[in-house]
């Protein structure tokens, strides 16, 4: 069977159907997390990057359980370390499970919230639960270089199929071999690495913080086209998103862009699939999306899939987040707050 008959195949046998992330109109157009894919998350501080990596990961990892996929995660996580990641989690475990709030900062007992003696019991019934998902992750606290992260990918998918070579001769008339291509052990298994966030990748060779980031967006498209790997790589915005330049224009919505993501646009060539996240009542806009958003508050966020290989790209959602319980929800479409403006109740604080 020609590939591209196989390929035709495959998506009748649903092997593309993507794993769930938990945002089912976001999964219309980027079809959740799919195998061969650079996606790109930017955003300013503070409005909930790395948040929404999470949700994701979890509702995927828990999607491939139970669908049978081999399912393996790296995550590099720079900015957050290990014992806050794991509190974290807990909080979005026991939303998820129980419809219980209970905050990473009470979990921690930062300042003077201390956790009840229900809560500690609920906590402590889940902690066993996180750590076992910690243990079938990668992860990685301590930043690392480009090309150590690529050479950490290479080294596992080496052991997971077989290297397709052919001849060549060199400049020098020498006959020597090359890969092109590799053949996986399980074509079905899902390979992704997340990195939260690319300006914390570790400099190697005297690069500068521009050269570095595309060197890591280098190796993703040569890790994604040999191996089918899949990332996510968080970028930060500058700065202009939120000048007065743009802001004095409040008469209209204003969004993420291309030019907006820090340091360098490389990234954004490379990925499939780019989306940008905005905090509209940060930025002191009253509108957003057709939403009142003085009655949203800040959790509501204007999710922007800004570039699509998938699909459409320029689509933009209305989310809204609940960090003490590292939740996110697609918001019901600007028209139903129209008709019944009452819905903004259930979001009030």
């Amino acid at each position: 069977m020609s590939s591209l008959k196989q390929r035709i195949a495959d998506g009748l046998e649903g092997k593309f159907e993507g794993l769930d992330i938990g945002l089912s109109r976001l999964s219309e157009y980027i079809f959740g997390i799919q195998r061969k894919c650079i996606t790109l998350i930017g955003g300013q501080s503070g409005s909930f990057k790395t948040t929404l990596l999470d949700f994701m990961l979890i509702n995927s990892i828990r999607d491939a359980k139970a669908k049978g996929i081999v399912y393996n995660v790296f995550y590099n996580s720079f900015e957050i370390d290990a014992l806050t990641k794991q509190c974290n989690w807990l909080s979005i475990e026991i939303f998820n499970k129980y419809g219980i709030i209970i905050a990473p900062e009470k979990i921690k007992g930062l300042g003077k919230n201390r956790l009840t003696a229900d809560e500690q019991l609920l906590v402590d019934s889940e902690i066993p639960t996180i750590e076992e998902l910690f243990k079938e992750i990668n992860f990685s606290f301590v930043s690392e270089n480009p090309t150590g992260l690529r050479n950490k990918i290479w080294k596992f998918m080496e052991k997971r199929g077989t290297f397709l070579y052919e001849d060549y001769t060199d400049e020098n008339g020498m006959v020597k071999q090359k890969i092109v291509k590799f053949v996986p052990n399980n074509p079905d298994e899902v390979n992704l690495m997340c990195t939260d966030h690319m300006y914390l990748l570790k400099k190697e060779r005297g690069f500068s913080t521009k050269d570095n980031i595309d060197k890591w967006s280098n190796y993703n498209v040569e890790t994604k086209n040999l191996f089918d790997f899949s990332f996510i790589n968080i970028q930060q915005f500058n700065q202009g998103l939120s000048s007065v330049e743009r802001l004095k224009f409040k008469g209209a919505d204003i969004s993420p862009a291309q030019g907006d993501f820090r340091d360098t646009t490389n990234p954004f060539a490379d990925s499939d699939v780019c989306m940008g996240i905005f905090n509209p009542f940060k930025n002191d806009l009253p509108t957003c999306l057709g939403y009142e958003v003085n009655k949203l508050g800040d959790g509501m966020i204007m999710l922007k899939v800004i570039k699509n290989r998938l699909s459409k790209d320029n689509i933009a959602i209305g989310l809204f987040a609940n960090p003490k319980a590292g939740s996110f929800e697609e918001l019901p479409k600007s028209e139903e707050f129209k008709k019944n403006p009452k819905l903004y109740e259930q979001y009030a604080k």
